[in-house]
């Protein structure tokens, strides 16, 4: 192990791209609170949070913008060096690919808020711009401070030149999984369903493509960049096929079930495909 650095002061920015992170969770995690406590914030229907089933999504994505305000703190105070990498890296790697499909769907979700949505609906109309408002903002904020972070941390992987090595057989199957993801999310996004969902499978199918061209050429150029695409593609087709996997099992809708399973383990594929290239300098954890 090298000798650990002074961590540096916490420039004035950082706090407040840290904070502001923290700032967007709260009416997400406030509505949460409210229905995990039998509260009917923004609900129009009060039973459809009622069942068991919902009680533990809204724990479940709730905790998730917990572990996001964690990590918000964690990349911008000097303890969040001394965090195994790994503990840092899987829920970012996760949140980024979450997140990042919303941040790049934003102009097309807007476009379907803007809409009328039937008063059937379970929910009040301000909740999903709530929602994905609050999303979008994490989304940029949250992935701003690991990026300043990861710079500090990890300041060979922008410096450093790819590890020498071959693509291997869990690379050739994680690049041939994102291109079969991309038709599937292709074909739906041309099928039924809302605008939102359909220009997200477009962004979704877009980004396991490049991911796919990123490792593919990771020996090309310089190296950080694909592995800012392979970063982002991979995280996306692992969080939001894991994601989709839930929901499809829960509601007991299998149709889709084969094309999110392999959009997970090809994720996982195109991801460890690339850290085994990552450039060959001791990593300081």
């Amino acid at each position: 192990m090298t000798a650990a650095m002074a961590s540096p002061k916490v420039s004035s920015a950082r706090l407040i791209v840290c904070y502001a992170a923290i700032l967007g969770t709260l009416p997400y995690l406030i509505l949460k609170a409210s229905w995990v406590t039998g509260g009917g914030l923004g609900l129009r229907d009060p039973s459809f949070v009622d069942s068991d089933l919902m009680l533990f999504a809204n724990l479940l994505t709730g905790g998730m913008d917990v572990v996001a305000v964690v990590l918000a703190l964690a990349f911008t105070y000097s303890w969040g060096r001394r965090i195994p990498a790994p503990l840092v890296l899987f829920p970012i790697w996760i949140g980024t690919g979450l997140l990042a499909p919303i941040v790049l769907n934003l102009p097309v979700i807007v476009a379907d808020l803007a809409e009328p949505r039937l008063t059937e609906m379970p929910l009040e109309n301000w909740v999903w711009a709530v929602v994905y408002g609050g999303f979008a903002w994490q989304g940029i904020l949250l992935l701003t401070a690991f990026v300043l972070y990861a710079r500090d941390r990890w300041w060979f992987v922008v410096t450093g030149t790819v590890k020498p090595g071959t693509l291997g057989v869990p690379g050739v199957l994680g690049i041939v999984a994102a291109f079969v993801c991309a038709i599937g999310h292709t074909i739906w996004a041309f099928g039924s369903g809302g605008m939102s969902a359909r220009g997200q499978d477009v962004v979704l199918a877009v980004l396991g493509v490049l991911a796919a061209i990123a490792l593919a050429t990771v020996s090309q150029g310089r190296f950080w960049p694909r592995l800012v695409l392979v970063w982002t593609g991979a995280g996306a087709m692992a969080g939001t096929g894991a994601w989709g996997l839930f929901s499809a099992l829960t509601m007991a809708s299998a149709d889709r079930i084969p094309v999110l399973a392999g959009q997970v383990i090809g994720g996982v594929l195109l991801m460890t495909s690339v850290l085994r290239r990552l450039p060959a300098v001791e990593q300081t954890t």
